[in-house]
This record gives structure tokens, C-alpha cells and sequence, in this order.
């Protein structure tokens, strides 16, 4: 009796977790022993997502049904950070740094690595692996949060100095852009997207600003009129004027919508994460899900260290109208 109560205690909650926060939310809840992932890549073509880990480094699958396995365990993840799924090119790019808190962490690389990794997205074989770190030998380095363009270039937050780099198709480094703007006391740059009418936009977690940074000239550097979120980590761009800005030290997601093409971006609606320290979103099949990472716990010593882990179904509650 006791072993039947267990279960049906295990089911509720875990229908709990997945459907009780939002009502018409499918939440993805999974388990990998001390995983603690930070980006979230999806590919449509095989319907899976992909999330990386601070922890161990590796790179898992996730589908639908909470499964989780692994895909890539390579040497030269440390941290695997941000990643995002080229579909075009068939390629899974991730960012990958050393922040302290990895198995693989090391004196020589803490705070200092900066990678931006390319592989194969169906069978996970490593294309180009470009060192970042080398083109800022004398600063910090944490390479963040990685987008690409339209001919395949990448571009990469780097969160310990005021910089964007840039990877061409073939893996070739460069500094794209730096600015006083970037600068900020602790964690600077984060999320990142490319916007279709040539240029990027960033987002700074310690003042919560955003940026609009042209690609034609990356001297072209602009603030966008928007209310400050504290703590902005990913970005997520939905057509031409919806921007999503996740703060990991909210706890929320918010919902901007632009008029002006990111002159200015107003704040129309905001969610609240399920679990602690919501990192980065991405689109699947038309749907919002943002991954609830519960990174405090890694970073906390003295924190109990746990295994589960959510990739959140976001619904954004629509205004009625009068």
C-alpha cells in the first residue's frame, strides 16, 4: 500500500509540476544527476531540443516526453553555456567557458576560456572549434550567448569584458564590436539575437539595459528606450517587433513589443518562472519554453545540489479587449 501511495504521490506531483503554474502551459520536466544546464537549442527537423550543462559540459537531447540523453561529451567543454541550432547548415553551435563551478574547471582556464564550438547536429562530430579567448588575451572572458546571421557568421557575447565577437562560417575569429556602453560592474553582456533588418540586439544583465548594435557598422550602438529588467539574460526574438528578455535574478519572463523597429520596445506582459533561475528560451512548433536552471544552487557552496530540472511552456496573457 505504502509502495501505490509513493507512486500515486509521484504522478500528482509531477502532474502538478508540469500543468498547475499555467493552465494551458505543457511544462517539460527532466532529470539528470547535477546537470544544471544554461542554454537550449531546438531543431524542428528532429523535433528535439538541446541543452547544455555547467556542470559537466556536455550536450544532451530533450524531447517532448521529459527524456533526457546524452549527445556530445567532448574535452573541450568546460561550461557549456549558450547554443543555438542552425537548421539550414544542420549545425549546433555552443558556447563554452570556465566559470569555476565545472568538474573540468582548472586554474588555467577560470575565467579566461572563451570558445565558440560547432558541430554536427545529427550526428554530433565536431566541424570548428574557435578560440575566442586569444583574440582578448589580456581581459576576462565568458563567452555567453551565441547568434548567427543570414550568411552564417556568429556572434557571441563575451560577459567579462565589453565585447561582441564574431565567427565566420569557417570558424575564423574577430572582435565584432566593444563599447564603453557594455561596461558594467560584475556580469555584462548575456542574451543575443540577430534581427533580420541588419542588426543585433544584446542585453546587459547588471544594468538590465538592451542594445541595438548595427551589423553594417558595429560602431552604430544604440540604447533602446525600454524599461531596464535586471538581470536579463536570454533573449528571444518572435517575428520582426516581439522581443522576450528572461531575468535570471527575477525570476520572470517579459514580454516587449516594439513599434519602431527597437527604437523603443514596451513591456506588454510578464510570467513568473516555475523554478529558480530561468536562464534562456527558444521556440519550438510555435511555442515559448524557457529552461528553469536552478544555477544558484551550483554557485552556492553550501547549497543542497539537485537534479531536476524544467523547461518551462510560457503563455503570455493576452489583454481583453474593451
Amino acid at each position: 500500500m505504502k509502495k501505490v501511495f509513493k507512486t500515486l504521490s509521484a504522478f500528482v506531483f509531477a502532474t502538478i509540476l508540469s500543468t498547475s503554474f499555467e493552465a494551458k502551459a505543457q511544462n517539460i520536466a527532466f532529470n539528470s544527476n547535477e546537470l544544471y544546464p544554461e542554454g537550449v537549442a531546438y531543431s524542428p527537423k528532429q523535433d528535439m531540443f538541446f541543452v547544455t550543462s555547467l556542470r559537466y559540459g556536455k550536450i544532451g537531447k530533450l524531447d517532448r516526453k521529459g527524456t533526457y540523453t546524452e549527445f556530445i561529451n567532448d574535452d573541450e567543454l568546460v561550461s557549456a553555456i549558450g547554443t543555438h541550432a542552425d537548421q539550414k547548415r544542420n549545425l549546433l553551435y555552443v558556447c563554452v567557458s570556465d566559470p569555476g563551478v565545472s568538474v573540468k574547471t582548472n586554474a588555467a582556464t577560470q575565467g579566461k576560456l572563451g570558445k565558440v564550438i560547432a558541430y554536427d547536429l545529427t550526428t554530433g562530430k565536431r566541424k570548428f572549434s574557435t578560440d575566442l579567448g586569444a583574440l582578448n588575451p589580456t581581459g576576462g572572458n565568458f563567452a555567453n550567448d551565441v547568434a548567427f546571421d543570414t550568411e552564417g557568421n556568429l556572434y557571441v557575447t563575451n560577459s567579462f569584458s565589453p565585447m561582441i565577437f564574431k565567427v565566420t562560417p569557417e570558424g575564423k575569429g574577430s572582435i565584432f564590436a566593444t563599447s564603453d556602453l557594455f561596461k558594467a560592474e560584475g556580469f555584462s553582456l548575456n542574451g543575443i539575437v540577430f534581427h533580420k533588418n541588419g542588426y543585433l540586439i544584446v542585453a546587459q544583465s547588471g544594468t538590465g539595459n538592451i542594445y541595438k548594435v548595427s551589423l553594417k557598422n558595429p560602431k552604430e550602438i544604440t540604447k533602446i528606450n525600454a524599461e531596464p529588467i535586471v538581470g536579463a539574460d536570454g533573449l528571444v526574438l518572435k517575428g520582426k517587433n516581439q522581443l522576450v528578455i528572461i531575468s535570471n535574478e527575477k525570476k520572470e519572463i517579459y514580454q516587449f513589443v516594439s513599434k519602431d523597429d527597437f527604437a523603443s520596445a514596451t513591456l506588454k506582459s510578464k510570467v513568473s518562472s516555475v523554478m529558480t533561475f530561468p536562464t534562456t528560451g527558444v521556440f519550438a512548433k510555435g511555442k515559448l519554453y524557457v529552461l528553469n536552471a536552478k544555477l544558484g544552487e551550483l554557485f552556492n557552496p553550501n547549497a543542497a545540489k539537485t537534479s531536476n530540472f524544467l523547461l518551462q511552456e510560457v503563455v503570455f496573457e493576452k489583454k481583453k479587449k474593451k
